[in-house]
């Protein structure tokens, strides 16, 4: 199979699980320091709607940014990148908290950097037929709520490029590293995943990505320790290893060198946060 048609097979839409779908007015539950696993379902991906006219000003703010709720705007929020949240006010939006086994939805920061799409005249009624269905098991709701999905999705992908589809060849490089990030990782055991030379595939993943494999990894680690950070009572020698670190000085050290702040100074401004339940 070429790339082309690697793109082509991997770019389809897979299944969708929907976790909670619902309109509400939120307010000063949506103001929290730090977001971690202890939220609901922050594994999900999210699809958020404002359709107030007159509420406050609602931010998000990301791994790669921040970012801002309109009114009349739908945003596709990839699963496990907010950080922080805030409002001056409130506002009301209907929410989308959903699982997809796509590859496209987890790759979709690689492919796109759009978080939002304008809405038109068809967004509330397809966000109303997800929440209206979303908990019934018959086969025409299950119907409803897919293609409802696709449709609130799609123009979020419009105009993914090519050669950014060409990414989706590396899904099974990123989901080994997804399991054994813990472990003792060398290139030549993720080149392996997809039958490529070490020289070659370090070249591929790095043109492609803008770093290296070893930095991607470090990267996954360092993000698992700020979870585990939030989380837990683990000392940040323990978390260190936890999260496949040898050393617990060079963890340290990274660990500072990349959020400008220690990782025992960055669990104490954390906490205590603020719970939410439904965001």
């Amino acid at each position: 199979m070429n790339t082309q048609e690697l793109s082509k097979e991997s770019f389809r839409a897979d299944s969708f699980s929907v976790a909670y779908a619902e309109r509400r007015k939120v307010g000063e539950e949506w103001n929290l320091v730090a977001w971690n696993r202890k939220h609901r379902d922050i594994d999900c991906h999210r699809l958020y709607f404002r359709v107030d006219r007159g509420g406050g000003t609602a931010r998000l703010r990301l791994t790669d940014g921040e970012l801002e709720l309109l009114p009349g705007n739908v945003y596709f929020i990839p699963a496990f990148s907010v950080l922080q949240s805030g409002i001056s006010g409130w506002m009301e939006k209907y929410y989308i908290h959903f699982r997809s086994d796509s590859p496209v939805l987890s790759l979709y920061r690689h492919l796109s950097g759009k978080y939002c799409v304008p809405a038109d005249e068809l967004t509330e009624p397809l966000f109303r037929t997800v929440v209206e269905n979303y908990t019934k098991s018959t086969q025409d709701a299950c119907m409803r709520v897919r293609g409802a999905m696709d449709l609130l999705l799609s123009p979020f992908l419009a105009d993914v490029s090519q050669e950014r589809q060409s990414l989706l060849r590396f899904s099974p490089v990123l989901s080994y590293i997804e399991a054994h990030y813990r472990e003792e990782l060398s290139v030549s055991d993720l080149a392996a995943q997809m039958n490529l030379s070490t020289v070659y595939f370090s070249n591929a993943f790095k043109a492609a990505f803008h770093i290296t494999p070893k930095q991607y990894v470090l990267n996954k680690r360092l993000t698992e320790s700020r979870q585990l950070l939030l989380e837990t009572d683990l000392s940040v020698k323990e978390i260190a290893y936890a999260v496949g670190f040898a050393n617990e000085s060079y963890f340290s050290e990274l660990f500072t060198a990349r959020t400008g702040v220690s990782a025992t100074r960055f669990r104490q401004r954390a906490l205590p946060e603020k719970r939410a339940s439904i965001l």
